[in-house]
């Protein structure tokens, strides 16, 4: 009976989201909304374990396959969850993982509506790449509100070329490959005497009638591309942006930097619907700061200084910026620049944030681990009345169903489970970070899981009071929704 109910809630969350909205942030968030927000995670993992904060004993799933390449038994961790992105109406969670299990790298899905990991997006890079885990990074990640998702992977052995992978997203929480792109590419992929290139930021925005994805190219060579992915079966270099399709802030005399601001690396980035990009970067004077880029990519209208910056979203007259050091989200007003608030984020989980999402009036912070910390988590908070619904829906789907024994019903038929601990890392190349984020050293992941795989089990979130209209509109929808699922019984 409590899996109908909660499978009523998640649907009803979802034909809620038409009315609450999609990513646009409501009015009614303020500067004093942004300074009692209480983040929690409502996944997080440790290792290989998936599992919600709302109940320690829960594991959402536990994803395995064979990979046809190596026949090896495959466990797929976000051990360094770098990437991270949602569907736009918040079914979908895209988790990008690094170095994790048995060194299978790529997309994750997890799928709200059944609390479980659909899918596994990835590259192989065979005999060329890395020994042991020769699979791409899969770092930057973005979704569009057509059902597409974009990931920016780079080569197993970080030289010579990075990829933008096109894929699109199935109902039944499968992806299927559009286009698979090379962004950069120079040389033989792989060759260490080649050019040291990964790819962080990605995101994408439709400006106009057209859909344009952004890579941030990075390391040895620094450039962001532009790509017009309208058709993403068939994407085109935008060589209306930045010199022929891109900015290479590499290159001496570059046009596009700040007044007395030079890139050394760019991080994660925000782009808004009119093409304005606001990238978050190191420089190479010592400072960091967010970058505001023309939607042209012809110059860099100013740079709002902020240390430690990694990534930023701009929501509604906000920017919302991620730390490197995992400690905080901080809150900017996006015309003056002052700090309207600093959200905390305990140091249990990882020790960067790298992407904000606000959707459906929820926030969402990607607080990722490396190979010393296993720790990720997706944490979240609601903004508004109207939020707190839809995230206490989503609570509800990552609650396990216990029957009056206590003991969980959810496992499948044969009894079996999902969290069945029989697979162990089969591989030593577990490989850990360099400092700028990826590259090979043959070192394996230092154990630092908790010995039992939980974490501290923060109470739920209090329910939040939403007007007469939309409360009495989701109890329609749920009410609807009852009727349908009863008649399929």
């Amino acid at each position: 009976m409590k899996r109908i109910v909660v499978m009523l809630l998640t649907v009803a969350m979802l034909l809620t989201l038409a009315t609450v909205g999609t990513s646009a942030l409501s009015s009614d968030v303020d500067a004093s909304t942004w300074q009692s927000i209480e983040l929690k995670a409502i996944i997080n993992q440790y290792g290989m374990d998936i599992m919600s904060d709302y109940n320690e004993d829960y594991w959402a799933y536990w994803w395995e396959d064979d990979v046809p390449e190596t026949n090896n038994y495959c466990q797929a961790a976000t051990v360094n969850m770098r990437g991270f992105c949602m569907s736009p109406d918040g079914r979908f969670a895209y988790l990008g993982t690094l170095n994790g299990g048995t060194g299978v790298r790529g997309m994750l899905v997890y799928d709200f509506t059944t609390g479980e990991i659909t899918d596994l997006y990835y590259q192989y890079d065979g005999e060329s790449g890395l020994p042991g885990s020769p699979y791409s990074w899969a770092k930057g990640i973005a979704a569009d509100d057509r059902g597409y998702v974009y990931v920016g992977f780079a080569y197993s052995l970080n030289y010579n070329v990075v990829h933008l992978g096109i894929a699109k997203q199935l109902d039944d929480g499968t992806v299927e490959e559009q286009s698979y792109t090379p962004i950069y590419e120079f040389g033989n992929p792989g060759d260490q005497s080649g050019i040291h290139v990964g790819v962080n930021g990605v995101d994408v925005a439709k400006v106009g009638d057209r859909y344009y994805c952004y890579a941030m190219v990075n390391y040895d060579y620094d450039a962001l591309y532009c790509y017009d992915v309208t058709d993403p079966e068939n994407p085109i270099l935008n060589t209306d942006f930045g010199t022929n399709g891109c900015i290479i802030f590499s290159e001496p005399g570059c046009p596009v930097f700040g007044d007395g601001f030079t890139l050394k690396e760019g991080q994660y980035m925000d782009v808004d619907d009119d093409g304005i990009i606001w990238l978050a970067a190191n420089g190479n004077e010592g400072t960091d700061g967010i970058m505001r880029i023309a939607p042209d990519g012809s110059a860099c209208a100013e740079v709002i200084a902020l240390p430690g910056v990694y990534s930023v979203e701009h929501e509604g007259a906000y920017l919302l910026c991620g730390l490197k050091d995992g400690s905080a989200v901080v809150v900017l007003d996006d015309s003056s620049y002052k700090e309207i608030a600093r959200i905390p984020l305990t140091d249990e989980y990882g020790d960067r944030v790298t992407r904000i999402l606000v959707i459906n009036d929820i926030l969402f912070v990607c607080d990722a681990g490396n190979d010393n910390n296993g720790a990720n988590a997706i944490h979240a908070a609601a903004l508004t009345a109207e939020g707190q619904i839809t995230l206490d829906a989503m609570i509800a789907g990552l609650t396990p169903d216990k029957g009056e024994d206590g003991e969980d019903t959810t496992t499948d038929d044969d009894g079996g489970d999902p969290a069945d601990t029989k697979g162990e890392d089969t591989t030593a190349a577990d490989t850990a970070d360099d400092t700028k984020g990826e590259d090979a050293t043959g070192a394996a992941d230092d154990g630092t899981k908790p010995a039992d795989g939980t974490t501290a089990n923060p109470e739920p979130a209090d329910d939040g009071c939403a007007s007469s209209v939309i409360a009495g509109g989701a109890l329609v929808m749920l009410i609807a929704a009852a009727v349908v699922l009863r008649r399929k019984d």
